[in-house]
């Protein structure tokens, strides 16, 4: 048997959870910028990992671990992600969607993708199931940074949907609609409440996974350890490349994060009354800052623990400029909404322009 979706609208972007997100809803009617839809899955986020079983040992990430739910959370777009602890029911479910004309957002490690060509790991990256063919076990994937689909073997994609052999799991996460694809909150709504969430979940991260600006102070204070770990310039390397390359849209995901804020604002004049754009285009150059060093470290033969040092000062700053930008971020989505109450309007239009 072969099925594969009619019509889906395939772009390339900067971010695999974001661009996904933005064609699928363009495929069911719904036109948001990409920049838009990051903005209201409340993005913008940070954590901080070490565990010898990783490669490398330390990394760090700058979006948040729950995205693609928050975006449906805040905006009332019947979006559901969900994992599936059974490999065979995780194929099953994602074929089914695909029998009904229907893509389906997939978390994989693209380590097990043979298109990709890595030879590093790099579990939750987000792409799109549109077509299977029984014949040739292959899968058609709808792919953040190619322009045409990519095929991989049913094999390769279940392996990177759940890995037994790397310590984070993609736990067979899927996602799609269940529902009308229509915004539930007026658009004003849903760009307060996603700032909201984006700033309680920076300011007071509250979770097990080392996460927000308290990750990103320790980050600050362990760089300097750095120098003592066997694989220093793969970390300092991988460092680099997730703020510059990876999908993190050149700029730790900041840029994606300053061109919501600058949609925003047009419907929100009090966000560029703030110089709220203004100042996560300040932020995203430190974090560019900050990937220079880290390229400079490990394209050394020796490492040069100053180096590290540096890339401390620059991260404590950094954390210092995002705390105030989300302090004063949560103070200004919090304001109009206490004073209009729980009974605003509702909408739910078919297509709005961010």
């Amino acid at each position: 048997m072969t099925a594969i979706v009619e019509g889906y609208p395939h772009h390339t972007g900067e971010h695999c959870a974001s661009t996904a997100l933005r064609n699928l809803l363009c495929h069911h009617g719904l036109q948001l910028s990409e920049e838009m839809v990051f903005g209201l899955a409340s993005g913008l986020g940070f954590y901080y990992l070490k565990l010898d079983g990783l490669s490398p040992t330390r990394m760090f990430h700058g979006r948040t671990a729950t995205l693609e739910s928050d975006f449906g959370r805040n905006t009332g777009v019947p979006f559901v992600d969900r994992p599936e602890p059974d490999d065979d029911r995780a194929w099953l479910a994602v074929r089914a969607c695909v029998d009904r004309g229907r893509p389906v957002m997939v978390a994989t490690d693209t380590f097990y993708l043979g298109y990709h060509h890595t030879t590093s790991h790099f579990p939750l990256h987000r792409c799109v199931v549109v077509g299977y063919e029984d014949a040739s076990e292959t899968v058609l994937i709808a792919d953040r940074k190619f322009e045409i689909y990519q095929r991989c073997s049913f094999g390769e994609l279940r392996r990177s949907r759940n890995a037994r052999d790397y310590p984070i799991s993609c736990e067979n996460r899927y996602g799609e609609f269940e529902g009308e694809v229509k915004l539930g909150v007026p658009l004003e709504e849903g760009i307060r409440a996603a700032l909201r969430r984006n700033a309680r979940e920076m300011l007071e991260p509250g979770r097990d996974l080392p996460a927000g600006i308290p990750a990103l102070r320790a980050l600050a204070r362990d760089f300097a350890n750095w120098a003592a770990t066997d694989d220093w310039s793969w970390a300092a390397r991988f460092g680099y490349q997730v703020i510059v390359k990876r999908g993190a849209g050149g700029s730790f995901f900041r840029s994606l994060y300053a061109g919501f804020l600058r949609e925003s604002a047009l419907r929100l004049p009090e966000i560029e009354e703030r110089g709220l754009p203004a100042r996560m285009d300040a932020i995203a150059a430190r974090w560019r800052a900050l990937a220079r060093v880290l390229e400079r470290q490990s394209n050394r033969k020796e490492c040069d623990s100053g180096l590290f040092a540096q890339a401390g000062r620059i991260a404590a700053e950094i954390a210092d400029r995002e705390e105030r930008f989300f302090s004063d971020a949560l103070e200004l989505a919090q304001d109009r909404g206490d004073r209009s109450g729980a009974g605003a309007r509702r909408a739910g239009t078919g297509s709005v322009r961010g």
